[in-house]
């Protein structure tokens, strides 16, 4: 049997997610009662989207009695898709009772208080996350959300401004416009989001320099704005709604 969940989770890995699943329902059609097998099931069929399906044989591989932090995890992942937040929190609470450094069930405990718009609790969980892999770039990113939320706007504006020192990654600069912004400090939002277009000169980066403009209530410049990144880039959803807001004004 372990060769055949091997093969499936090659296949798995390599993405013939379809073929996988093929193999698993052979295998689980003749050993029903095996838990490994339960548990490698329930994670392809999570992963196929078949969420109410995949909760069973995830269920079923917590069987008498035994704990599995991973499989509590992947519980928890199919608990929120189902929308049943607080069962997915205790999915987590359990997981973590039993291995505490468990990296990706601090991520979706976090996940999940954002779902909830818990953002104390989700702040807690990043940084939880990261203080134990400081090198993960997605946690820094949803802690830099968690601390917007959550109204701590200094310091998301300088954690913001730590991680694109560290990641340089563009969303870690869109966070720290967002910060002037929410601080109506747009004076430097303005001198900010123009660097940012010329620099960048995608549609996102225009799309903040508009939504900055029509924040800072220059709406004949927005507009004129606006209609030059439609000319670039085309009348893309994000920007089509800002067009129309600003000619509403």
């Amino acid at each position: 049997m372990d060769r055949i969940i091997n093969q499936a989770l090659g296949l798995q890995m390599n993405g013939f997610n379809t073929e996988a699943l093929k193999i698993f329902e052979k295998a689980i059609k003749k050993e029903p009662n095996n838990l490994l097998l339960c548990e490698y099931y329930g994670g392809s069929l999570a992963e196929s989207g078949q969420f109410n399906k995949a909760k069973t044989f995830l269920k079923k591989a917590l069987n008498n009695g035994v704990e599995k932090p991973q499989v509590l995890n992947n519980l928890a992942t199919v608990n929120r898709d189902l929308g049943l937040y607080e069962e997915a929190l205790l999915n987590i609470k359990a997981a973590l009772k039993f291995k505490p450094k468990y990296i990706d069930a601090w991520v979706n405990c976090a996940n999940l208080h954002m779902d909830l718009k818990n953002w104390p609790d989700a702040i807690k969980s990043f940084e939880n996350a990261i203080h134990l892999n400081a090198s993960d770039l997605e946690p820094h990113l949803n802690l830099a959300h968690a601390y917007l939320h959550n109204l701590e706007l200094e310091k998301a504006l300088k954690f913001n401004h730590h991680c694109q020192g560290k990641f340089r990654h563009p969303q870690f600069l869109v966070g720290e416009l967002i910060c002037y912004r929410a601080m109506e400090k747009y004076e430097k939002a303005l001198d900010f989001a123009e660097k940012l277009k010329q620099e960048y000169d995608n549609e996102n980066m225009w799309f903040e320099w508009v939504q900055t403009l029509w924040m800072a209530k220059k709406y004949e410049k927005a507009y004129k704005e606006a209609e030059i990144a439609k000319e670039k880039f085309g009348e893309y959803p994000a920007l089509k709604s800002l067009i129309d807001l600003i000619a509403s004004v």
